[in-house]
């Protein structure tokens, strides 16, 4: 497949998605996101010239994640758990790679915000399942320091700065509230829109972080040959 059509048969899954949380058709809901990451690894493999391990480590754990949530069993539960967030550390390492992070002071200071209005939310739901309060506690923090992670970056490096990793940065900030408020605070009530909301957040956020490697990776190439 070329690029292109694996970008548009990646937005049309997106809208096949929504629709079918909008009427509730969960034999395609538990294929969606696991089918999403699957084919933005695909996207990346034919696109990139690296095909950094890193990339694919990211990915890999997001597509287990998404498998394993589909079940109800306690222990892939668990295991989608460990997986999110096996995820998030590999791709605040792998940004932090990607922009070469070495002074990280302003990364302290641009989390700080981001942990202060998670840890806000978390302290005033009453909500939180039974043995979930510290899983969350570490997801809000890994968000934060990721949302911290690309604050810092957009003020730092404004030479080498690709407006897509902010764009990464905004969706999946607004991805995790977005389900943080639906599971913690809206857990009782009927469905809304945040679920599809979710998805749509969910695709463009990804694309977006892809969009981002892709555009850094060809920074960098052309920084070392301009060195060379």
């Amino acid at each position: 497949m070329t690029e292109k059509t694996l970008i548009g048969l990646i937005f049309s899954i997106s809208i096949i998605g929504v629709l079918a949380e909008l009427f509730s058709y969960k034999i395609i809901l538990l294929a969606y996101r696991p089918l999403i990451a699957f084919l933005i690894l695909c996207l990346y493999w034919i696109t990139s010239k690296e095909r950094n391990i890193l990339f694919f480590i990211t990915t890999f754990f997001l597509l287990l994640t998404s498998i394993f949530i589909i079940s109800e069993s306690q222990f892939f539960l668990i295991m989608g758990m460990a997986g999110i967030i096996l995820h998030r550390i590999s791709l605040i390492v792998y940004i932090i790679k990607l922009n070469k992070v070495k002074d990280f002071k302003p990364v302290i200071i641009a989390i700080i915000p981001f942990l202060f209005v998670f840890s806000y939310f978390l302290s005033i739901t009453d909500g939180i399942p039974e043995g979930s309060y510290y899983a969350l506690l570490v997801q809000n923090i890994l968000v934060s320091i990721l949302g911290g992670v690309i604050l810092s970056n957009y003020f730092m490096n404004e030479d080498t700065n690709t407006p897509w990793l902010s764009i990464f940065g905004v969706l999946s900030v607004a991805l995790y509230f977005t389900v943080f408020i639906e599971k913690l605070f809206l857990n009782n009530l009927p469905q809304t829109f945040f679920r599809p909301l979710g998805m749509i957040l969910y695709v463009t956020s990804y694309f977006a972080f892809f969009k981002f490697v892709i555009d850094t990776e060809r920074i960098n190439a052309a920084t070392k040959e301009d060195i060379e």
